[in-house]
C-alpha cells in the first residue's frame, strides 16, 4: 500500500488489521521502484471508480435493472446511511451463472457502507454452525487435529510464524484434503463425468463473454490441478451410493445425467426412507426408517441456527426398514466377512495410506463399543463429547430436543463465522476481523475484491462488475426460476396425496397474465415447456404476482411426476462458468464447501405452448 503518513510504498501488515500509524492511499498515482524500472501505480479504489463512472452510473444501471436511475440512487443512499443493514445471500446467489459477481457486488456495497462486523450490521453468506465432536474413529475435535499438526507438521510453525491464524490453517488442511483426493466434489462429477461439459460445448453462444472453448478451460484447470475430480477424468465411475441424496431429481441437466452418467455406472444404491425418483433408477434400494423412528443427532449441524437438535425415537421402524446407523454397520460387516473370504484384506486408498478392509466394522463400531442397535448410543456419545454446545445431560437433551451452541469449534462449516458466541445474544459474523483485528484468510489477508488471477483479468471480472445471464437452452424469451417449495420439505413430502390436496395435485408453473395471454393459455391448462436440451409437459397457474417473461418452478417434483419421466430440470443444461473453475491463487482453491463450481438453474431459457 502507499502510506500517506510516510509517503512511501509499504507492505501492508499481514499479522494484523490494525494499520497502526499508516494512512493507505485510496487515491492517487505514485512511482514505484521496480528490478526493471520504474513504474507508476495507483490505488485499486481508483480502478474501481473509473469502472462505475465509465459503466454503472444510475442512469446506465436504470438501462440495465429496469428501476428508475432516482429508486437507485435513493436506495444506495439510505443503505450508506443506515445504522446498520443485514444481509444473508445463502444458496441463492449460488444458482445462477454470475452468483458470484452479485454476491461480490453486494458485499462490496456493505464494506463501502461499514456494515460488517457488528450487532446489526453484517453480511453473511451461508451461516452455519457444526459440532465439535469426538467419537473414536468417527469424529475427532478440530483441536485434536490441530494439536497433533502442531506436533507433527513442520509447516504448521511456519504458518504461525507468517501469521496464519487458526482459521487460515484449517482451510489450509481441508483445501489440501480435495487438492489429494480425499474429498470429492459432487458437481465436478456431474460436469466431468455427468455431460455437461460436452452439452455446453455444443452450444458456444450461450455466454458471449468466453474467449475460449469451455474445454480448454476444463483442460486447463484439471491440468494444473486446480480442480480435482473423483474418479480422475480418465476412469469412469462405477459404482454410486445415495445416501439421503436424489440425484436424478436434483441435478440440473437431469436428461443429461441420465444418459451420460448412469450409462457409466455398473451399480446405483439408494440408501432412503422412501422410493425416490433415484431410488427408481437404483438397482438396490436400502429401505432406511424415518426420523421418528430412531434417535440421532446431526453431525453437520444446523444453518441459520444457534442450536444443536436431536431427533428422539417416537416410534418403531416399519417393515424392514432400518436406520442408517444399522445399515453402515451391516455393510461393513458384510464388507469384512468377504474380504476374509478373499483373502484381500486391505488396500491402498488415493494418499497411500493402508485401509483394512477385514477390520472394517471393527472400526466403524469403534472396536466393537456400538453394535448395529446401539444408534443411540453413538448419537449420545457424539453430543455428550462435543465441545462447543452447553453441557448439559444426555436426558436433558432428549427432553429439550435443543442445546445451544457455545462456541463455533473447529468445524470447516462454522469457522468462517470468524466470531465469539454469547448465550442468549445474536451470532455477529466476523467480529475477529473488525473488533480483534484478526487477518481475513484471503491473499491479501484484507476483504479483497481485486483479483489479479489470468482468467479473472481474462474475462474481466478482476472487479466486481455486472454481466447479463447467458441464454443457457437457447435464445427463447422465457426464463425459469424457482425456489424451495411451501409445502415439502425437499422432495420427502411432495408426492404425499394430503399435502398434493393443498395445491394442484402434481406439479405447476406459475406464469404472468401477460405471457399466458400472448400464448392463449389459460390458468390449469397443459404446456409444453422446452428449449434447445430439452422438454416437459406441466400444469400453468396463471399468478399476478409473477413478472413477465419469468417462469416460477418450485424445486422439489420428483421424476416420475412428470409425463414420460421427463423432469422440469431436464431444461436446465447448467452451463459451467469458468470462473468455478479458477484456483492456485491464494484463498482461491477449492474446499470442501467453496471455490469449486457449482450446476446453475436460475435464468434458464425457455418457451412454452399448449399441449399437445
Amino acid at each position: 500500500m502507499y502510506d500517506e503518513t510516510s509517503r512511501q510504498i509499504v507492505e501492508a501488515p499481514r499479522k494484523s488489521l490494525a494499520l497502526g500509524t499508516l494512512t493507505p492511499a485510496l487515491e492517487g498515482e505514485y512511482g514505484a521502484q521496480l528490478l526493471s524500472g520504474s513504474v507508476q501505480v495507483r490505488p485499486v479504489f481508483e480502478f474501481l471508480r473509473e469502472r462505475l463512472d465509465e459503466n454503472f452510473t444510475p442512469e446506465k444501471a436504470a438501462q440495465i435493472t429496469g428501476v428508475p436511475a432516482a429508486l437507485i440512487e435513493k436506495l444506495a443512499r439510505d443503505v450508506a446511511g443506515a445504522g446498520g443493514v443485514v444481509n444473508i445471500s445463502t444458496s441463492n446467489w449460488g444458482k445462477f451463472y454470475h452468483g458470484d459477481l452479485i454476491e461480490r457486488a453486494i458485499f462490496l456495497v456493505f464494506a463501502l457502507c461499514g456494515h460488517m462486523g457488528r450487532k446489526g450490521a453484517t453480511f453473511s453468506a451461508f451461516p452455519a454452525l457444526t459440532p465439535d465432536t469426538a467419537l473414536g474413529a468417527l469424529e475427532r475435535h478440530g483441536h485434536q487435529m490441530l494439536l497433533s499438526a502442531s506436533a507433527s507438521d513442520p509447516r504448521f510453525a511456519a504458518w504461525k510464524e507468517d501469521g496464519y491464524t487458526t482459521e487460515m490453517i484449517l482451510y489450509e488442511y481441508s483445501k489440501q484434503a480435495v487438492a489429494a483426493g480425499s474429498v470429492g466434489l459432487t458437481a465436478m462429477v456431474h460436469f466431468v463425468h455427468g455431460g455437461l461439459v460436452e452439452l455446453a460445448e455444443r452450444h458456444k453462444g450461450w455466454d458471449p463473454y468466453l474467449k475460449r472453448r469451455l474445454g480448454e478451460y476444463v483442460d486447463e484447470a484439471l491440468d494444473k490441478s486446480w480442480q480435482v475430480v473423483v474418479p480422475p477424468r480418465h476412469k469412469e465411475p462405477r459404482i454410486l451410493f445415495q445416501v439421503g441424496g436424489n440425484v436424478f431429481r436434483r441435478g440440473r441437466g437431469s436428461n443429461q445425467l441420465l444418459e451420460t452418467l448412469q450409462r457409466k455406472l455398473k451399480l446405483i444404491v439408494t440408501v432412503d426412507w422412501r422410493v425416490s425418483g433415484t431410488g427408481l433408477y437404483s438397482d438396490y434400494v436400502l429401505p432406511a426408517c424415518g426420523w421418528y423412528e430412531r434417535t440421532s443427532t446431526s453431525m453437520l449441524g444446523s444453518s441459520q441456527s444457534p442450536f444443536l437438535q436431536v431427533n428422539d425415537r417416537a416410534a418403531e421402524p416399519l417393515y424392514e426398514s432400518l436406520s442408517d446407523w444399522a445399515i453402515s454397520v451391516r455393510l461393513a460387516r458384510k464388507v469384512s466377512e468377504r474380504a476374509r473370504e478373499r483373502n484381500v484384506l486391505s488396500y491402498l486408498d488415493g494418499s497411500g495410506r493402508e485401509r483394512k478392509l477385514d477390520r472394517l466394522e471393527h472400526t466403524v463400531t469403534c472396536g466393537g463399543l456400538y453394535t448395529e442397535d446401539d444408534e443411540e448410543g453413538v448419537a449420545r456419545d457424539a453430543f455428550l463429547n462435543t465441545g462447543n454446545v452447553e453441557q448439559i445431560g444426555w436426558e436433558e437433551f432428549k427432553q429439550q430436543g435443543i442445546a445451544a451452541y457455545t462456541g463455533l469449534g473447529t468445524a470447516i462449516r462454522s469457522i468462517g463465522n470468524a466470531c465469539d458466541l454469547e448465550l442468549g445474544e445474536p451470532l455477529v459474523p466476523l467480529t475477529w476481523h473488525t473488533q480483534k483485528k484478526e487477518p481475513y484468510p484471503t491473499l491479501t489477508r484484507r476483504l479483497q475484491f481485486y483479483i489479479d488471477h489470468d482468467w479473472y483479468l481474462e474475462l474481466d471480472e478482476h472487479l466486481p462488475t455486472h454481466k447479463d445471464c447467458p441464454t443457457a437452452g437457447g435464445n427463447y424469451p422465457l426464463k425459469i426460476t424457482g425456489g424451495h417449495a411451501r409445502w415439502s420439505i425437499h422432495s420427502d413430502w411432495v408426492d404425499d396425496s394430503v399435502i398434493l390436496s393443498l395445491q394442484r395435485g402434481e406439479p405447476v408453473a406459475l406464469i404472468s397474465a401477460s405471457d399466458a395471454a400472448e400464448r392463449s393459455l389459460r390458468d390449469g391448462e397443459f404446456v409444453e415447456l422446452y428449449n434447445d436440451v430439452g422438454n416437459f409437459r406441466i400444469q400453468v397457474v396463471v399468478s399476478p404476482g409473477v413478472r413477465p417473461g419469468q417462469v416460477i418452478i418450485y424445486h422439489a417434483w420428483e421424476n416420475y411426476q412428470f409425463d414420460g419421466w421427463r423432469h422440469f430440470k431436464s431444461v436446465m443444461p447448467a452451463p459451467l462458468n469458468p470462473i468455478g473453475l479458477v484456483g492456485g491463487y491464494g484463498h482461491i482453491r477449492p474446499d470442501p464447501v467453496t471455490c469449486s463450481p457449482g450446476p446453475t438453474d436460475r435464468g434458464s431459457r425457455v418457451e412454452m405452448r399448449k399441449a399437445g
